[in-house]
């Protein structure tokens, strides 16, 4: 009977044992699994800080070549625009030089033109000095022949009438070439006012050929 007690006794005794160890490794492993979530805890704050970092990094990195791109982009607009502005600027000038050399054409030849005017001119005035020359000693044979008187005086009257036609065929055929050769100016493309302001010089009576 009392062996039956003592083998009862440890066998609680053994029970309770195994089941204190059960208890313990129960323990040990909650707190082994405890401190496996804190450490998956600690590597996901860690991962999350990292990725936080790189998308930083990222972020900056894009905003780096953002701004590179911007800046290439206003070098480049920059550069055009210099570059437009340069095209401009000759072709301004080319056109000025261009403008320069038709109009000191345009004026030499009108140069050329009033010199034959002025040479007519003095060609006509020594005619008629000749002519007067002439009638005068027409009149003196008159006086002298009185004649011939109606045959000198007929005659100086035609020769007078002579050169008057001539004199204005010759001013027609030249107000013709100066009309000509404006309009030729003209078609060349000169502007207008130059054309008007050599027209108002040149041609007689001072009125513009040129209508706008």
């Amino acid at each position: 009977m009392e062996y039956l007690k003592e083998k009862e006794a440890r066998e609680i005794a053994y029970q309770t044992e195994l089941e204190k160890q059960k208890i313990e490794k129960e323990k040990e492993i909650a707190h082994m699994r405890a401190l496996q979530e804190r450490a998956k805890d600690q590597q996901a704050e860690k991962d999350a800080l990292r990725a936080k970092r790189i998308q930083e990094e990222v972020e900056r990195e894009q905003r780096k070549k953002d701004k590179e791109v911007a800046h290439k982009k206003a070098e480049t607009e920059a550069h055009l625009k210099k570059a437009r502005n340069h095209q401009v600027q000759m072709r301004e000038h080319f056109l000025a030089i261009e403008a320069q050399r038709e109009r000191q054409e345009f004026e030499r030849v009108l140069a050329v033109q009033q010199e034959g005017q002025r040479q007519e001119e003095v060609k006509d005035r020594e005619a008629r000095s000749k002519k007067l020359h002439h009638a005068e000693e027409v009149r003196k044979q008159i006086k002298e022949k009185e004649k011939d008187m109606i045959h000198s005086r007929q005659m100086f009257f035609e020769e007078g009438i002579k050169l008057d036609q001539e004199a204005q065929e010759r001013r027609r055929r030249l107000d013709e070439i100066k009309k000509k050769k404006l309009d030729e100016l003209q078609g060349a493309g000169v502007p207008t006012k130059y054309i008007n302001e050599v027209a108002r010089r040149a041609m007689k009576p001072q009125t513009s050929l040129i209508t706008h």
